[in-house]
């Protein structure tokens, strides 16, 4: 069988950089995140998803230094500018972006106050997850959206 190195594989990768624990690992798991980031978003057929954003926004929030504000919002708004652009935000991708900048950072990038869920943001950012994950999210369910249930055929 042709088997390929693909998003979700990619994501894994990534998610394992982005909880690395050990202080001296950490800046290569930085680079490592970013370079299978890069990889992914280069290939023609296959592209970033919601849990690769919502992962690399992970790797920001917990491998650049907390007192590097400039980096951790320069990182985090091209990574949601991205994920506007290609329909993919989502609940988990905001909880992301909320945990990785500052309250005012965070309403500069999503353009809103209070409580911000998918239904108050403009359509095309969310229009490549779909309304059922959507709603599933929205509501605190995994269904439909929840990768490791696509993965297992669940």
């Amino acid at each position: 069988p042709d088997v390929r190195p693909n998003v979700h594989t990619a994501n894994t990768v990534c998610n394992a950089c982005a909880f690395t624990k050990v202080d001296e690992d950490k800046i290569e798991a930085l680079q490592i995140a970013f370079r299978v980031f890069n990889w992914v978003s280069s290939q023609q057929d296959m592209e970033p998803d919601s849990y690769t954003y919502t992962i690399l926004l992970s790797v920001c929030s917990n491998l650049l230094p907390h007192e590097d504000t400039h980096a951790r919002f320069s990182h985090a708004k091209v990574l949601f500018e991205q994920c506007c652009a290609g329909g993919y935000v989502n609940e988990y991708v905001l909880r992301k972006l909320r945990q990785t900048v500052s309250t005012e950072e965070y309403i500069a990038l999503t353009g809103t106050r209070g409580e911000t869920t998918t239904d108050n943001l403009p359509d095309s950012w969310t229009r490549s997850i779909g309304r059922y994950a959507r709603v599933n999210v929205n509501r605190g369910r995994k269904k439909g959206g929840n990768w490791s249930q696509k993965r297992r055929g669940n």
